[in-house]
């Protein structure tokens, strides 16, 4: 069965940046028959930099999807688009700011393989730290860790629901990340633990980096309009079987809620620094400090914006 891999891209150039950084650095990009970039309103710097990337490493079995900005079907259709390019594959689908280790795709695969047969099988996903079913596994499996998150600001007992303290409140969930910043450390800290590598439930899963294949695409007739919502809803109905991969820790940098706060923080650039090589310029003060700038800058408008509408009258 070819494996085909999604990369979902719109508008956050520096994630999609690490992103494929971390791909092409770990080496897991050259194990997939093709690489189908989604892309979702892509356009100007952004555009050029995907023109360059495809140039630069020609070897790559590159395709491209291009649709309008938007969320909906504008984002699942993408993805549709790219099963009925490739019908009759392993799909593996990540967003621009989901940042893998470098056999991540092995792990996932050899899930997929173990509860393939299993008719309820729907799909396999990794371990993400900052959600509330990775932050529950990765606590479960290391007390001392647990015993510290317990003692944060605002963190009530975990959950393994998706919207758990960890999805809340982004101070829990930069801490989360931290704790396993390099990601092939953490999975051999991970791997060296006792525990199941795979964990079974049947609920609402992180739509970020998962695993499926074509049987599971025809029995859902396609990814419906709110992918994660909609998708998870219909499994848990359904009572259909979802994977975790717990061997599989990957992260996402950063879920809607939390977006504001943790590009004020320098956590995008102490992933880049942990995980792939950096240039003197990214080590340098002024190169780690400038782009955390920007993001700031960026988010004045808004914040200019909510001020005057809560300022007193007169």
């Amino acid at each position: 069965m070819k494996k085909i891999l999604m990369i979902l891209t719109s508008h956050r150039l520096d994630c999609f940046k690490l992103c494929m950084d971390m791909l092409i650095h770990g080496g897991s990009i050259r194990r997939f028959d093709r690489v189908v970039l989604l892309l979702n309103g892509v356009k100007g710097r952004h555009l050029r930099y995907v023109r360059r990337l495809m140039a630069a490493h020609p070897d790559l079995p590159w395709d491209a999807i291009s649709g309008p900005r938007g969320r909906g079907w504008l984002i699942s259709n993408l993805q549709n688009d790219c099963v009925r390019r490739y019908p009759d594959s392993l799909y593996f689908k990540i967003d621009e700011d989901t940042f893998v280790s470098a056999d991540w795709d092995r792990i996932l695969a050899e899930a997929y393989d173990a509860h393939r047969d299993r008719p309820d099988l729907s799909l396999v996903t990794a371990t993400i730290p900052n959600n509330g079913l990775g932050c529950w596994q990765l606590l479960n499996l290391f007390p001392e860790i647990r015993a510290a998150f317990h003692k944060l600001p605002l963190a009530a007992p975990h959950t393994s629901a998706a919207d758990g303290p960890v999805w809340y409140y982004p101070h829990l969930a930069e801490w989360m990340i931290r704790q396993f910043l390099n990601l092939d450390d953490a999975n051999r800290r991970v791997r060296n633990q006792t525990g199941e590598k795979w964990v079974p439930y049947h609920a609402r899963f992180s739509i970020n980096c998962i695993c499926y294949d074509y049987r599971h695409w025809q029995e859902i007739g396609g990814v419906q309009e709110q992918d994660e919502v909609g998708w998870g809803k219909w499994i848990a109905e359904n009572r259909k079987l979802v994977v975790l991969a717990t061997h599989a820790v990957v992260h996402h940098y950063t879920f809607f809620n939390q977006q504001d706060w943790l590009d004020r923080s320098p956590l995008l650039e102490d992933i880049r620094a942990a995980n792939v090589p950096t240039t003197a310029w990214e080590r340098s003060s002024m190169g780690r400090a400038l782009p955390r700038a920007n993001r700031i800058l960026r988010q004045l408008p808004s914040v200019i914006r909510r001020r005057l509408a809560h300022a007193p009258p007169g």
